[in-house]
């Protein structure tokens, strides 16, 4: 049986007031248009989109200290587009956020995991991550945070995943708002074959739910 390895995970809030989609989406509120996506760190300047843009700081007045391969929260502001296709950006905001592994276990340790309830906002492919972006209550104690993969159907046509939640005792808090990407390439390998998965998170609204996606 394999052993359940959980993700510890310190989540942040950061930039609150204009975070408000990791999908992309341009927001402009009359003075200048900015951006918020999940990017990858590749150097201290430059970044790589989930659809596989270069991001590119020209203007840069944050302190960072990301290691290449990070996950990070990034607002910024498209100053061009190069004939490649690359980003010529400032950046406005940026938070690292946590990377969780995926785990093979049996169903008898994936029917025994904590899966306490969240308020999913949503989740969503990137490339070899899967995203997700929701709310928590939390006071003072560190939750654990895990994502089990069922070790029997490895060779069926669709790989189950479970999002795994302990609050670990943690006292009634407030809700705070997460976001987190778990790579699927270690599993699955490089994207593109269409593997069907099915993620099941329990959602404080909707109960268990199934999401399915083609990888």
């Amino acid at each position: 049986m394999s052993k359940k390895i959980v993700l510890k995970c310190f989540f942040c809030i950061a930039l609150a007031s204009c975070l408000l989609s990791c999908e992309n989406k341009a927001i402009d509120y009359g003075l200048d248009k900015y951006y918020v996506e999940i990017v990858t760190v590749q150097s201290a300047t430059v970044f790589l989109s989930d659809a596989g843009n270069k991001i590119i700081a020209t203007s840069d007045d944050n302190e960072r200290d990301y290691t290449a391969g990070d996950r990070v929260l990034l607002n910024y502001t498209l100053i061009e587009t190069s004939a490649s296709g690359d980003y010529n950006v400032r950046i406005n905001g940026s938070t690292k956020i946590p990377q969780g592994r995926i785990t093979l276990a049996d169903d008898s340790t994936i029917q025994s995991s904590a899966k306490e309830p969240i308020l999913l906002e949503s989740v969503w492919l990137g490339s070899h991550y899967l995203n997700m972006q929701f709310y928590f209550d939390y006071k003072s104690i560190t939750h654990k945070i895990g994502l089990l993969a069922d070790s029997t159907r490895l060779d069926s046509d669709t790989l189950r995943m479970f999002f795994t939640h302990d609050i670990n005792n943690d006292p009634p808090g407030y809700p705070i708002r997460a976001y987190l990407s778990f790579d699927l390439n270690d599993i699955l390998g490089d994207p593109g074959k269409a593997h069907p998965i099915s993620v099941q998170i329990n959602t404080s609204d909707y109960g268990n739910k199934v999401y399915t996606f083609k990888y």
